[in-house]
């Protein structure tokens, strides 16, 4: 029984992540829509903000649940803060916008968009130079006496 056992295991630990990735190395999912599907159905969500939080109609839930996924993943796995994200619907409307100047992208790089975006460290800015002039050398001390011009 046991040489059966760690062998399933471990075909079912080692093949699951393979299961995952498409040949090339990137992920496929069943919920992965292309740009154009999530314009059609953002356009038909009835997605805005409320109260309570967000009303969407039942067929952008799959794509909202989708996200909500991805963004507690993110919140979990990356260091900074507690959210990086907004407002779900302020988050679907910024894919939305994302979509339409990608049309031949799909949800998996909206999101890693998305994400890049709201997780970006600011930049520091540089420290100035001191000005300091080439001709005036740095004062050493006192100075010995040199020839005087006439």
């Amino acid at each position: 029984m046991k040489r059966i056992i760690v062998p399933t295991i471990l075909t079912l630990v080692i093949g699951g992540s393979a299961w995952a990735m498409a040949p090339k190395g990137e992920y496929v999912g069943r919920f992965n829509y292309s740009c154009p599907q999530i314009l059609k159905l953002h356009e038909e969500s009835g997605l805005e903000k409320d109260g309570s939080g967000v009303t969407f109609n039942r067929s952008f839930s799959v794509i909202i649940g989708w996200m909500a996924g991805y963004m507690s993943r993110v919140n979990r796995t990356k260091r900074g803060k507690a959210d990086f994200y907004e407002n779900m619907a302020d988050e679907a409307n910024w894919i939305a916008k994302w979509c339409e100047s990608h049309e031949k992208a799909d949800l998996m790089e909206a999101m890693g968009a998305l994400t890049k975006e709201r997780t970006a460290r600011p930049k520091k800015p540089k420290p100035a130079k001191a000005a300091s002039s080439p001709a005036t050398p740095p004062a050493s001390g006192p100075r010995a006496p040199g020839p005087r011009a006439n």
